[in-house]
């Protein structure tokens, strides 16, 4: 009953009509208020928490749950804490993960310019690295728009097999290790201060290269019959050009402006970009047409991460709050690889239990705020913890789409998942403990 209710909602809520208006203001005002202290944060957070009121009901109940449950949370931490005599003022409370809430609402646009289309592949093992990796490249700007538009492709009347499953989950989960427009990596920049990407892209690109080789070898080893017999969907060049554009760019812009930050860059980027494109392949008013209908009924689907980020933005900055008043104490003094490995298992084993791996890398970097001494380890592990958890967590999103859209029920998800994950758990502790051992910090 009540999921027919949000079904419903989502198609007649009159709110939506006005939501993409306010939230994409919300994004401006941010990206002003970065580019220039104008003081218009606070407007910025006041449209942002007036759009998630508007758009809550179209919400499903599990997601407004686990979120008024990090509302609550937070709220109550922070009051605690200003009983005790933080001086936590309103402001850094619900505008703690702001920013992110305009880098989700910037990367909607990359959507507009997308264009999909294949190439001839005969069936066959060929034809299954071809569609892994044009899914894992195109994944890394067009998020989770590409799980549906390449499993659309890939699926059969009764759901998508085995082989078509790890192509979506594996291909998408691993771009999570590296791509700045995949929300992760622009949230562990924020809130893990000191985070160099020059001394983690090198391990992380690393791990998703061993997660992509390890799906290869795993696809010829236990699905060798019907890797035969795949004819996948082998993204056309043209396809992958706008990710490699907006990828070089980001990388040469933070290059020469490091002053900058990356949420920053991606999030101009990727509204101009798409914007400029489509301009440059049509004209003005076709692009105008098309940016208004964005806005007007593409902008207000972004309300369940935006939801989710804001409040786990509120959580987190109670948490910090408590810590810092001595309410809160940690088991340890300092981060380091031990610290770091026992955090990634967490994320993963926790997120296979229900909990939003966002929220948990919000919740331990909050928590572990004044004592990281050791910010690209820990970078690290929040990222391939939150990849690993979208891939093998039957709550993520990623597994969501997997189960309404193509029919994968939770025990495939698990059964298919598991051994891959624990496999990548190891790599990915062995990986942080190597990376101690090369005096990266």
């Amino acid at each position: 009953m009540s999921n027919s209710l949000s079904h419903t909602l989502s198609k007649s809520w009159p709110g939506a009509k006005i939501s993409g208006c306010i939230v994409l203001t919300m994004c401006l005002l941010t990206l002003l208020t970065i580019a220039f202290p104008v003081g218009l944060a606070g407007l910025a957070t006041l449209l942002c928490w007036l759009y998630i009121t508007i758009e809550m009901p179209r919400l499903k109940p599990k997601q407004r749950k686990q979120i008024l449950i990090l509302l609550s949370i937070g709220i109550a931490a922070a009051v605690l804490a200003w009983s005790q005599g933080a001086a936590l003022s309103t402001q850094a409370l619900f505008g703690e993960h702001l920013k992110l809430a305009m880098l989700l609402t910037s990367i909607s646009f990359i959507g507009m310019a997308s264009q999909v289309g294949s190439e001839v592949s005969k069936p066959g093992l060929r034809s299954f690295i071809t569609t892994l990796l044009g899914m894992h490249f195109f994944s890394s700007v067009a998020n989770f728009s590409s799980v549906i538009i390449v499993g659309d492709q890939l699926k059969q009347k009764q759901g998508i097999d085995q082989l078509s499953q790890w192509v979506l989950s594996r291909g998408f989960g691993m771009a999570v290790l590296w791509s700045p427009f995949l929300s992760l990596l622009p949230l562990v920049l924020e809130q893990v201060p000191g985070v160099d990407l020059t001394q983690v892209y090198p391990f992380a690109i690393t791990l998703a290269v061993i997660g992509l080789s390890l799906s290869i070898i795993e696809a010829r080893v236990r699905t060798a019959t019907a890797l035969q017999r795949f004819s996948g969907y082998p993204l056309k060049a043209e396809t992958l050009a706008l990710p490699i554009v907006l990828i070089t760019l980001i990388l040469l812009l933070s290059w020469q402006m490091p002053q900058l930050p990356m949420v920053f860059l991606v999030s101009l980027l990727s509204i101009i970009v798409p914007i400029a494109l489509m301009t440059v392949m049509s004209n003005v008013r076709s692009t105008s047409r098309r940016v208004s209908l964005h806005v007007s009924e593409k902008l207000s689907e972004s309300r369940a991460e935006i939801s989710l980020f804001m409040s786990a933005g509120v959580l987190a900055a109670g948490v910090k709050a408590c810590i810092g008043v001595g309410l809160i104490s940690l088991p340890f003094t300092q981060t380091d690889a031990s610290v770091a490995s026992l955090v990634l298992l967490m994320i993963v084993g926790l997120a296979y239990l229900g909990i939003h791996q966002l929220a948990l890398v919000a919740i331990f970097a909050g928590l572990l705020a004044d004592i990281t001494v050791t910010p690209n380890l820990m970078a690290v592990a929040y990222v391939l913890g939150t990849s690993l958890a979208m891939s093998g967590s039957t709550f993520s999103g990623l597994n969501f789409i997997m189960k309404s859209r193509f029919n994968v029920t939770d025990g495939e998800i698990i059964r298919h998942q598991l051994p891959y994950n624990l496999v990548m758990l190891t790599a990915g502790c062995g990986m942080i403990f190597l990376m101690q051992a090369l005096g990266v910090q």
